[in-house]
């Protein structure tokens, strides 16, 4: 093993982070990981399936001070306990049985770094001693290694289980939660967090088309609706996803509608009033395109979307607040920021 990491720059990252933290409660998602990530401690990283574990897990290693190269992650998940044993401690040639070679191991591999242990409630019980051993004493001992060797690793991990059930229930290590549980960071579903949605498909929209090479691809009003009012059960990689396919199958100029939309991401069926989308007029519409500049089609899309939630509800704030996802309070703030109530005037 080697005696340490390289030289680098201990000064954290402070590059905007890859991802969407427009709503107020990744705000404080992001603020919480911001402050947790110099520390060097554990973080659990706790959220419903594809809400973003492993990008907020990279955004703590990356304003840590470790190498930005330094960051593995290790999915606990489909495997015996004793290949998850060789995979994250290691091994010594010959310690059993097909071992021709010494393995590293994940964990001595991400040394003066940090390790990602992702689906952590998957490890099984037999493997959770050493995992606890080595985060207390920072050191690991392969298998057929006589002595163990020290490491400096910062350990993050997520999940999507219970754990506290999981330890209620001795399918997990009381001791092992509380060492992984002195920060707990617990990322909300994107149904609680509508707000992203918009910034989050202008992301997805820009990524893919460039990724495609495709030009000019937008996405209607009526569309944009439609994607928030789903309730993404698949979260944030459901909805990536449904916009790569859109990307995929768009030609360049091509305006996406609702009729694109997978039936899968169909609306909800959330109210609305009788003067609904068929009947609103061309000033009512607005398109969202990867080719403008991020901040003027967030703010269009925003400005447009509210009013459309406004007149829809006929003035009602709670009304409009709930259609678009957001608390009054919230409303309020973008109507004026917006300057929305002059727009209404006019119409």
């Amino acid at each position: 093993m080697a005696n340490g990491p390289a030289e680098t720059d201990s000064r954290p990252d402070t590059r905007p982070p890859q991802g969407v933290f427009a709503s107020h409660a990744m705000q404080r998602v992001l603020r919480i990981a911001t402050e947790a990530a110099p520390s060097g401690i554990p973080v659990l990283i706790t959220g419903e399936s594809g809400t973003g574990k492993e990008v907020l897990a990279r955004i703590i290693h990356d304003r840590s001070g470790r190498p930005r190269e330094q960051f593995i992650p290790y999915n606990c998940t489909g495997t015996t306990p004793e290949i998850a044993d060789s995979q994250l401690f290691g091994h010594r040639r010959g310690s059993f049985t097909g071992a021709s070679d010494n393995a590293l191991g994940v964990i001595r591999s991400a040394h003066g770094g940090t390790l990602l242990l992702d689906e952590i409630g998957e490890l099984d019980l037999r493997i959770q001693p050493k995992l606890l051993r080595m985060i207390e004493n920072q050191e690991v001992q392969p298998l057929g290694q006589p002595r163990p060797s020290k490491v400096d690793v910062r350990i993050l991990a997520a999940t999507n289980a219970d754990l506290d059930e999981m330890v209620r229930d001795k399918r997990f290590r009381e001791d092992l939660l509380y060492r992984l549980n002195i920060i707990r960071i617990h990322i909300p579903p994107l149904r609680d967090h509508r707000e992203d949605i918009v910034p989050l498909v202008m992301l997805f929209l820009r990524r893919y088309a460039g990724e495609q090479n495709k030009k000019e691809i937008r996405l209607s009003g009526d569309a944009i609706q439609q994607l928030l009012e789903r309730d993404w059960p698949g979260n944030i990689r459901q909805l990536a996803n449904e916009i790569r396919r859109l990307v995929a199958f768009a030609k360049d100029g091509t305006l996406i509608t609702p009729d694109d939309l997978a039936q899968s991401t169909a609306s909800t069926g959330l109210p609305r009033s009788e003067n609904g989308a068929g009947a609103r007029s061309s000033r009512d519409t607005v398109t969202i395109s990867a080719d403008q500049p991020l901040p003027a089609a967030l703010e269009e899309m925003e400005r447009a979307l509210i009013i459309r939630a406004l007149l829809a509800a006929g003035g009602r704030l709670n009304a409009a607040a709930g259609r678009l996802g957001v608390s009054r309070k919230g409303l309020l703030l973008k109507r004026r920021r917006l300057n929305i109530d002059a727009l209404l005037a006019s119409k």
